[in-house]
């Protein structure tokens, strides 16, 4: 299902999902279970559903002094995105936490804007450049006579012909490309080393510091979804943080558990429901901005 999501995909990927589906009759099963799955996430609650719902398990007075706490931590939390915003308007492209956005660059490439992140575009009659400052970034580039570049902190990536993800994160940069070659060279180096397709590499602007196989899943994001296998939840909270305002965590009382499913990033109230639902855990709500999953 991943896989189809992608524009690119083609009949013969369509082909043999329906052969795969017709070869045993439990394949057929789990692939509507998915679809069902599929179309409970297109449907778009109230975004105070979430919210409404959590709140219900509190008591009175719990939700009195939530109300009160809430209100202070949330015109903190406006006044900051108040001053992310003005600070944001002075860059080409910019979202906020939990923001995905998607444009149409004026030679033809396609920029897919993950949240919190920060992006330039300096397209002239010499050069393409695209400056990422901060977060992430997947780019399908478009043919043309002058070579596109990426240029962040820790170095510059040359696509030769290609579809890509970078993400800063600290003090280091990610990099998948599911289409073609991608060129590094790190920011404080002379050495270059091309990424094939399907491959990923971790790099510093000093060097590469290593590479991998890349999982398609990851670019679930550009479709405003959160895909995962078996992931630890830890790691997976630390993924849904980047979308959802406030701090999120886990208990170090918590057994290990790992997470496995497609979720929709429109309400991450909601993802956090459903992992209540899937695993033996239960939510601690200090303020809505604060909460901790606990043992169940």
């Amino acid at each position: 299902m991943a896989r189809l999501w992608a524009d690119d995909a083609t009949e013969k990927d369509h082909a043999a999902c329906l052969a795969w589906r017709q070869s045993a009759p439990e394949n057929e099963q789990a692939w509507q279970q998915v679809q069902k799955l599929q179309q409970r996430f297109r449907a778009l609650p109230d975004p105070e559903a979430g919210s409404k719902l959590l709140r219900q398990t509190k008591s009175i007075s719990r939700r009195q002094f939530l109300t009160y706490a809430s209100v202070s931590t949330g015109l903190g939390l406006l006044a900051t995105e108040h001053f992310r915003s003005n600070f944001l308007s002075t860059t080409d492209y910019a979202t906020n936490k939990g923001e995905i956005q998607k444009t149409l660059l004026a030679d033809g490439t396609r920029l897919f804007i993950n949240t919190s992140t920060r992006v330039d575009i300096n397209f002239n009659q010499q050069k393409r450049e695209i400056h990422l400052h901060e977060g992430e970034v997947y780019i399908e580039t478009a043919p043309h006579h002058l070579p596109l570049t990426l240029v962040s902190q820790e170095g510059t990536l040359r696509p030769l012909g290609t579809r890509f993800s970078v993400r800063l994160m600290d003090q280091q940069a990610r990099l998948a490309v599911y289409e073609g070659r991608v060129e590094i060279q790190p920011a404080q180096s002379d050495k270059t080393t091309i990424i094939e397709s399907g491959l990923g590499a971790d790099f510093t602007r000093f060097s590469l510091i290593d590479n991998h196989t890349i999982d398609a899943a990851n670019m679930a994001w550009t479709s405003r979804k959160l895909a995962v296998s078996s992931m630890p939840l830890v790691e997976f909270i630390q993924e849904l943080s980047r979308y959802r305002p406030g701090k999120l965590r886990v208990s170090p009382e918590v057994p290990s558990l790992t997470v496995t499913g497609i979720f929709s990033l429109q309400d991450t109230d909601r993802i956090l429901m459903q992992l209540t639902e899937i695993l033996p855990v239960k939510l601690h709500f200090f303020t809505p901005y604060w909460v901790t999953l606990l043992p169940a």
